[in-house]
């Protein structure tokens, strides 16, 4: 199978990495203001370097005190420490990101939105102050026609709404707006409609502002104004006014939900164009807090979703007002999709529809020469934390704004299935809880720690930590304190079981124990370290080939000035090393490490092997996979098996290993990863994909053998009755296939956009 990879990403993916750590203070001081919080930095963060007050924000949870800082007398424009407080004032958790995230050509960036903001240039209606609001009642599309209608998507994509196969509809909706003057303005205290022109800059040289050429403004056609109510009610598709009608709408419904949920983010009415760019984009911009549609294909403001995702990008940066550098671009625009899917998957709850919930973009993504929907549920999507997480862009062959908005929604869903209607509004107020007091270089890890510890503080009765650590482990996304890693888990009953202790970046001191559920016990103590190697001897068993469970339970400290936290993890072991009953095939073939050609493109190192079988039986939970591979980093691997029937199965997605040699197994009855491939005959030509995305290591395939588990190595013999074959196995492929078009094809699938685009 083929993937498509971003270049950026994928040329830093092997990097060291840098990202914020979570404190956890044992003391119990309070801090009632901004100089006390200063004060308490500088006393146990002295090292960070000289620390100034950015801003402070107020959550359900407590105060955050976000702090810039300075080296030597020069601003470190991306780091950043973050007090936080309970609502006593209570010292409860520390944000730090102490080091550069993001480096171009030797030097750390600067985010010119947060650096030097820009305005809007842009015609506005009457102050409030000027008349009165009244209530007025709208057509609209909610979410979108497409959804209203159950409408399934075109084999191709439509030009214009009258490829629509159905006649418009509409609902009607009230919304607050001004009267002023005898005219009708869509203006009210939380959204404005207002005629964009240009965006500004500040020019520090002349100290004027000047006109930015970052976005293409679609000339101006006036303010929206109604002579009378019935004429807002009156409008329909074929007005440009129905347009920004529908985008006011559907940003004064989501502030007002915002509100209810007990946040109250914008200390000025958020602004808005829906005809304000030329092209099929859309944008919020970070300075004037405008939220700028295109006009392209299909108007973006005709599909909510659109406009809900450019307001999500305008929450966020009310609650992290310094939003940059880490996987900040994936996670803004995750956090967007999510948001945008949580209000249609609202609406469509409340008719008893379930109509492409985990899709955003339902209507305009099937208007104009590309689809463009975004998935709320890419389930192959996985986390490397040393790669660059971009607005747009796919690291290791998956989408990373669908990386982080997969989790949050499936475990909405998950939470509404249990727990009814309530759980829209307490797992969005989890989701947006949680960004509270981070700042720049957060990194994807770095929310999810913050978003457990939010669910567990505020909903200790219900299962959102449990539902969330689920999601986020299946990505990979919860970065644990330690790895225990293992040769194998299916463990030579002749042999002790070698355990070894990885620190996952920051080392602690720990206390603890080891323990098999069949009666191995080692109790752990020891400081710092980066990887302790821990022996466990098994009793004498008298079963094999079943599992059992190795557990560990430890208590560690990063330093003496903070809490000791607790970590617990299980893993699943099988007594006895599968033997199938097919001969393994010796390959030692050279794996293609992968490369970029001179044009610039990214060459991902593929390599495929055949494995044939003469066996006329089909699998049955006893059958089994065996392959040996030597690779200097496994992480840069990816390993597919194909079935004789063409059924395919990823064995092994970019797994960490610290050891550069390692034996698999996978046996049907205690692996569900091949589980697929039961009921199928055995006969055929088996087919092994091996792609290596990442540069600058390669390895080797040692062996590997597919067939039926007859025994384990400790004596028990399988039910397996499949006679032992000889087979002829051959390897093909050998070095890289290029990918360059389908990168390119594959980076200009996305919008793009001057600062976020849905």
């Amino acid at each position: 199978m083929k993937f498509s990879y971003s270049l950026i990403a994928l040329s830093i993916f092997a990097q060291p990495a840098l990202s914020g750590e979570w404190d956890y203070p044992a003391g119990n001081e309070a801090l009632m203001d901004g100089a006390a919080a200063k004060a308490y930095i500088e006393n146990h963060y002295a090292d960070a370097g000289s620390v100034s007050l950015r801003y402070e924000t107020k959550s359900k949870l407590g105060h955050q005190y976000n702090f810039d800082i300075a080296v030597a007398g020069d601003y470190k424009a991306q780091r950043t420490l973050v007090i936080h407080t309970d609502n006593d004032g209570l010292v409860q958790r520390v944000f730090k990101s102490l080091d550069d995230t993001i480096i171009r050509n030797g030097e750390a960036t600067k985010a010119a939105e947060l650096e030097a903001p820009r305005r809007l240039k842009a015609a506005h209606p009457p102050e409030l102050s000027s008349g009165q609001l009244v209530t007025a009642t709208v057509n609209i599309v909610d979410p979108d026609l497409r959804s209203m209608d159950r409408q399934a998507p075109p084999i191709g994509t439509w030009n214009d709404l009258s490829d629509y196969p159905n006649p418009a509809r509409y609902v009607q909706r009230n919304v607050e707006v001004l009267q002023s003057g005898g005219q009708y303005y869509l203006s009210n205290s939380r959204v404005t409609q207002v005629d964009a022109e240009f965006l500004e800059e500040y020019n520090a040289t002349s100290g004027q502002w000047q006109q930015s050429g970052s976005a293409s403004f679609l000339a101006q056609e006036g303010i929206a104004k109604f002579a009378d109510i019935a004429a807002l009610n009156q409008l329909s598709f074929a007005s440009h006014d129905f347009t920004q009608v529908m985008a006011f709408y559907h940003i004064d419904e989501s502030l007002r939900y915002v509100e209810s949920l007990g946040y109250n983010l914008f200390d000025s009415p958020v602004l808005f164009d829906a005809r304000g760019l030329s092209n099929n984009n859309s944008s919020y911009f970070y300075g004037p807090k405008a939220a700028m549609f295109g006009i392209g294909g299909s108007p973006d403001a005709i599909d909510a979703d659109v406009v809900i995702h450019e307001l999500g990008h305008g929450v966020h940066y009310q609650i992290v007002k310094d939003w940059a550098y880490g996987h900040t671009g994936a996670m803004g625009e995750g956090f967007a999709d999510y948001w945008a899917g949580s209000a249609s998957y609202r609406k469509l709850y409340q008719q008893g529809s379930k109509f492409e919930i985990d899709t955003v973009f339902n209507w305009d993504g099937y208007f104009g020469n590309r689809v463009t929907t975004r998935s709320l549920w890419n389930q192959r999507a996985k986390y490397f934390e040393q790669s660059e997480y971009r607005a747009h862009e796919s690291v290791g062959g998956e989408l990373g704004d669908e990386l982080w908005s997969t989790p949050l929604f499936q475990t909405l869903k998950q939470a509404v299935e249990q727990y009814g209607k309530e759980a829209f509004a307490e797992v969005d107020t989890i989701v947006l809880e949680s960004m509270y007091g981070l700042g720049r270089g957060m990194k994807m890890h770095d929310l999810v720690e913050s978003m457990l510890f939010v669910a567990d503080k505020l909903y200790p009765s219900r299962d959102y930590k449990q539902m969330l650590t689920a999601n986020f482990e299946h990505h990979g996304l919860l970065k644990a304190p330690f790895r225990l890693e293992l040769d194998s888990r299916y463990v030579d009953e002749s042999k002790p079981i070698s355990a070894r202790l990885i620190a996952n970046g920051r080392q602690a001191s720990i206390e603890g124990q080891l323990e098999t559920s069949n009666g191995a016990h080692l109790d752990l103590n020891e400081d710092k370290f980066s990887t302790s190697t821990q022996t466990l001897v098994l009793p004498d068993q008298e079963t094999c080939g079943v599992p059992f469970e190795l557990n560990a339970d430890i208590s560690y400290q990063y330093e003496s000035n903070l809490k000791a936290l607790n970590w617990k993890k299980s893993q699943t072991l099988i007594l006895g090393v599968p033997e199938i009953n097919q001969q393994v095939k010796v390959q030692n073939s050279v794996l293609p490490d992968a490369s970029l050609a001179n044009n610039g493109s990214f060459n991902a190192g593929f390599k495929s092997f055949n494995f044939i079988i003469n066996d006329a039986g089909t699998a049955t939970g006893d059958f089994g996979v065996y392959l040996k591979l030597n690779h200097s980093k496994m992480s840069d691997l990816q390993v597919e098996l194909i079935s004789p029937s063409g059924t395919r199965q990823m064995l092994l997605s970019n797994p960490l290993f610290s050891q550069p040699e390692k034996q698999f197994y996978w046996v049907a009855k205690h692996d569900d990863l091949i589980k697929p491939f039961v009921g199928q005959p055995l006969a055929g030509t088996w087919r092994l994909e091996v792609s290596d995305v990442a540069m600058g290591d390669s390895g080797q395939l040692v062996e590997w053998a597919v067939g039926q588990v007859e025994r384990y190595s400790c004596g028990q013999a399988t039910d397996n009755t499949n006679s032992n074959n000889t087979n002829n196995n051959s390897g093909s492929g050998g070095g890289a296939i290029s990918w360059g078009l389908l990168l390119l094809s594959g980076l200009l699938f996305w919008r793009r956009e001057q600062t976020h685009t849905h």
